[in-house]
Parts: C-alpha cells; structure tokens; sequence
C-alpha cells in the first residue's frame, strides 16, 4: 500500500509538521509513504496551459497512491490559492470515476469513436487507475482560535476526493500556536495528526463503502462537515451537496438527513452518475459554434484591457 501527502504550506510549517506526523504513523503500520510539497510544484493558470506544468505529473503520482493526507494552512479562512489551482489543473473528467468508467465501457465494446471527448477531456487514452479504491485524510492548519476563520479549508479539501471517489477516513482542524512550525508545541494536535494517519493506513485498499470515517462526527453524515445551507425549511450541505431538512425540539435546532437526501452528496457514486448524464445532456444542447461567433462579436473589443508590463 502507498501513501501520498500532501503539504500546501510552508516547509517545515505547522501543516507539514502535522502532514509529516501522520505519515509516520501510517509508515508505523507498513505502509510505503511519501510527500509532495506544493510549493515545489509549477503550476500555470488555464490561460497559460499550452506553457505545461507539473499537474499532470502530480495526477499521475495520485494515481499510483493508494491513498492521500493533504495538509494545508488556512489563508483568508481557506486553502491556498495555489491548491484549488492545482485541483482545476489536475482534476476534472479525466480523473473521474464515472466518467472515465464510461469512457473504457466504451472502448471496451467498440464504441469509441462516439466518446464524447470535448466533454470528457480526454486528450489521452482513459487512465484505469482512475478507478482504483483509494482512502484519504485531510488536516487543517489555521493561525487564528477562532473557528469561524477557518470554515472554507477542509472543504476546499474535499475538492480532491470526490472526483476519484476516495472515502475520506479522517480529518482535523486545529489553531497553531504561531511562528514557522510552532504546532510542534502542540502535543495534542500532533497525536490527533498521528491517529489520522493511523486511521488512513489501516483503511488502505478497502472498498469504498467499507471504510469507515473516525474522526469527528460533525452536521453532514456525508463529509462530516458543518457548513449548511438554508432553503427554505430544508437543508443542505454546502461543501457536498447532501439534503436534509431543520427540525426543530425543545428549542434546539438540527438538520435530519433522509437516506434519499443523502444521495444527492458528490461523495457518492449516485450523484457523480447524476452529475455524467446532466453534463452530457448538456452537451446535446451546445449551441453551434458560428451562432456563438456571431453573438459574441460585440463584445470582443467593447472594453479596453490593461494588462502588467513584461520585460
């Protein structure tokens, strides 16, 4: 079994003193562990792709791993810039379970040449270790006590298990003491970092559905998170998409979560099939490419762009 992780904050910051905790104590367990640091990746905005970077090259180590911790600061209550960029680079149809399921069922039964690649974009043959079981791990590191400043981090994290539909072992959040590191001070949230990498290594290789989530229980029964969205008398999870409904006791307020509703959570394989054919009706419906010229053409050259000097 191989581990990945993960460090998207300084090095040898608090979030990679945690990261690096937990990989031990995953190694502790047998298993193969090693880390990538985002700071050492190059990465470039959509824009700029044709200049290439090193998503791809990241992707293909995801691919190899039989899991993932992902450790990350929290800058403006949530992950750095440069990991959602990451995840825009190195995700999307390609590394989604059921889309690249359906693209090999394709393959496999000759009927390739009706693969909706635009959709799909899949420049390159469907990668089958995409669809490989795969365990995950996701810790929060915020410089401030208080929580409501680091609501948007672990959810911008759940950003990179859903496609591939990893089932999310264990996660964390916790405030550092402060200065470069300082979580080390920290006994307590080092040992909560060390039994996330416990409860992750020993979890390596189980189906979906088998493993089980050991961290805290928190509002959603999908991601475990407590972001929820008002709609009305109804709920929602804002970080997975789970819908439920606010019931209120005896002055008390909680969401309850029907089976049905919990379906509709991009954590499970129903939503992500949901997500395929809802895309792909979509894109039946592609206006054709001379009517968007025609339309767009006013627009092209109605505002003057400013642009940084280059050297």
């Amino acid at each position: 079994m191989r581990l990945l992780g993960l460090a998207c904050g300084q090095q040898d910051g608090s979030a990679e003193v945690l990261l690096k905790a937990a990989l031990s104590a995953a190694a502790r367990e047998g298993t193969a562990v090693e880390m990538v640091r985002l700071t050492d990746l190059s990465l470039v905005t959509a824009a700029t792709a044709d200049a290439g970077d090193d998503a791809a090259w990241f992707c293909d180590r995801l691919l190899d791993a039989d899991g993932v911790i992902v450790s990350s600061p929290t800058y403006t209550r949530s992950a750095p810039g440069a990991l959602k960029l990451l995840i825009d680079r190195a995700f999307g149809p390609r590394t989604d379970v059921v889309f690249v399921r359906e693209a090999l069922a394709r393959r496999d039964h000759g009927r390739g040449e009706q693969e909706p690649r635009g959709l799909l974009g899949l420049d390159t043959a469907p990668d089958p270790r995409v669809l490989k079981s795969r365990v995950a791990g996701f810790i929060a590191v915020g410089g401030c006590p208080s929580p409501h400043w680091r609501t948007l981090t672990l959810p911008t994290l759940h950003a990179l298990a859903f496609p591939l539909h990893m089932a999310v072992a264990d996660q964390m959040e916790v405030p550092t003491p402060g200065g470069l590191g300082g979580i080390v001070t920290d006994p307590a949230a080092v040992a909560r970092a060390e039994r996330l990498g416990g409860a992750v290594a020993r979890q390596l290789g189980l189906p979906h559905d088998e493993v089980r989530f050991l961290g805290e229980p928190g509002t959603c029964p999908m991601c475990h998170l407590d972001l929820i969205v008002l709609r009305g008398d109804h709920a929602e999870c804002a970080a997975c998409g789970a819908a439920g409904r606010f019931v209120v006791e005896d002055g008390d307020v909680r969401v309850d979560f029907s089976p049905a509703g919990t379906a509709s959570s991009v954590h499970t394989l129903t939503e992500l099939e949901a997500h395929y054919r809802e895309l792909l009706g979509a894109a039946a419906l592609e206006p054709d490419p001379q009517e968007i010229d025609k339309h767009a053409a006013p627009f092209r050259d109605s505002v003057p762009v400013l642009r940084p000097p280059r050297p």
